[in-house]
């Protein structure tokens, strides 16, 4: 079963056996009173905090408890952060005993406080501890009541006789606290946490770079204190059998059909899962067909779940800079030179590199110093979104006559689609111009074509109840394409295109015909 909305555990989670076996033995060392920080570098959806859950739950005892927060969650980083991620531990402290979230009542301070009276383990702590967490949801926060809260974890789990794990995901934002409150958040929390001992810390982002810059940089107070675990796209083996480990019992994703998904898309684990779960959607045993007419969906259509992602990706990139969009446009065909990348922007080399900056882990450079984007899919979907970019689909995924004609029918001003088989009948694709809707049968084969009777009269009847023109586009072995007019078929007991069908010119013959009948 496929899981797109919530992180993948349990029985669903897959590889990373490496990735686990070190957070294993960090928790391991916290357990013998040698706590290890550790930082799982990674881009996102790349499945870092699917990683910590599924570490926690095999790890899992009656003392050992794990907390994920995400540091954004909520919108807007704020030193409220820090009140969540005390509710949280103390969730993770008192929560099974309670039966109910104290965190779930932060909003109604007497509500948390008469819960609170509940816990014989809250009654068993020091009356100044109890009374930091009595009065943890009101007041202003103040410097001293952050360092306090900072302490709360190990001050619980010295009382309790438990460790902690605290996971924090895209940490590197809390960074934007030291220009809205004047304070270096990043150095309080080594001054508190470099004296627990059975608490550990996990930090994650997206923004690898400045993450990286956080944990390695001789200026910064985490300088040497993670232990760096980077997190990368899954193999094209581990993808592969991913997609058809998760797929249904009755109507597995075949090998060929896999590995060409893979090949498209990457091995991301969040893409995977979404096509996955729009492959099995489908009827019946997914073949290239279906994958085709799904990458479509979801990728290559305004509206598709990972076209959406995409979407907001590229608005956070750029904002208002169509500099940085035609940066990232010129990046999409990488890889590609910084005096390319500059005349295609039509920028000075300098002011690219100021581009190329901005865009940060966006983008990554070569051995041989060309840029390119850290993620190929991304490239994939800017490069469909230009003017004739329709014919993307079909480059990744067609094979090489449906590449032909769809190139050939893009230059005339034609946007291609994959549809699935009950939209488009017996057509391979379907070309629009404006509201014009032309249905191709491609055949790889030189003049002339011959059809069976059922085969041609069902392209006959499927143009007619979907109201589409439509043709027949052969391509010869050595690539040449003909359009053919079926009008101009020789019909009998089944049916023949010879050159006497050619199409001399596309357009022209389209606006000739009357309505579709």
């Amino acid at each position: 079963m496929f899981q797109t909305s919530t992180p993948v555990v349990g029985k669903g989670f897959h590889n990373r056996e490496t990735e686990l076996e070190a957070l294993s033995r960090a928790m391991q060392r916290l357990v013998a009173g040698q706590p290890q920080w550790v930082a799982i570098l990674g881009p996102r959806k790349i499945g870092k905090t699917s990683l910590v859950l599924e570490a926690a739950r095999r790890a899992r005892t009656d003392t050992l408890r794990v907390i994920t927060l995400d540091v954004q969650e909520q919108g807007p980083v704020s030193t409220g952060v820090f009140r969540r991620l005390a509710l949280e531990v103390l969730d993770a402290a008192l929560g099974r005993e309670l039966g109910e979230s104290l965190e779930r009542l932060a909003h109604e301070p007497a509500a948390y406080r008469s819960l609170l009276q509940r816990s014989e383990r809250f009654g068993r702590l020091s009356a100044s501890l109890r009374s930091e967490i009595l009065e943890l949801v009101e007041g202003q926060i103040s410097l001293e009541r952050l360092g306090a809260w900072l302490d709360l974890p190990e001050q619980l789990a010295a009382a309790l006789g438990l460790f902690f794990v605290i996971a924090l995901d895209e940490f590197q934002e809390l960074e934007t606290l030291k220009a809205q409150k004047d304070f270096n958040a990043f150095m309080l929390m080594r001054s508190r946490w470099q004296k627990h001992r059975r608490v550990t810390y996990f930090i994650s982002g997206s923004a690898r770079s400045m993450l990286l810059k956080l944990v390695q940089s001789p200026q910064s107070p985490f300088f040497q204190h993670f232990a760096l675990r980077e997190l990368g796209p899954f193999s094209t083996e581990a993808a592969m059998e991913l997609l058809q480990r998760e797929s249904h019992p009755e109507s597995p994703i075949p090998r060929d059909v896999a590995e060409l998904a893979v090949k498209t898309i990457g091995g991301f684990p969040f893409y995977l899962q979404l096509l996955g779960e729009e492959l099995v959607d489908r009827q019946g045993i997914p073949d290239q067909s279906s994958l085709k007419t799904s990458l479509q969906k979801l990728l290559f259509s305004r509206t598709g779940r990972l076209a959406l992602y995409f979407e907001g990706e590229f608005q956070k990139l750029v904002g208002r800079s169509t500099f940085l969009a035609a940066t990232l446009d010129a990046l999409a065909e990488g890889p590609i030179n910084l005096t390319a990348i500059a005349e295609a922007i039509q920028a000075p080399t300098g002011a690219t590199v100021t581009y190329l900056e901005r865009l940060q882990d966006a983008v990554a450079r070569t051995e041989d110093g060309l840029y390119r984007l850290a993620d190929p899919t991304f490239a994939l979907w800017l490069r469909w979104r230009r003017p004739g970019g329709t014919i993307v689909p079909m480059s990744v995924v067609g094979d090489e006559a449906e590449k032909s004609v769809s190139h050939a029918l893009s230059a005339m001003g034609f946007d291609l689609v994959y549809q699935s088989k009950g939209s488009r009948g017996a057509f391979d694709l379907l070309a629009t111009r404006g509201a014009l809707q032309l249905g191709i049968q491609v055949r790889r084969s030189s003049l002339p074509l011959r059809f069976k009777r059922a085969e041609w009269s069902r392209m006959v009847a499927d143009g007619r109840s979907l109201r589409w023109r439509w043709i027949v586009a052969s391509v010869s072995a050595s690539g040449e394409i003909t359009m053919l007019d079926p009008a101009r078929a020789s019909v009998r007991r089944g049916a023949t295109l010879s050159e006497k069908a050619r199409i001399p010119n596309l357009l022209l013959w389209l606006d000739l015909q009357g309505p579709v009948g």
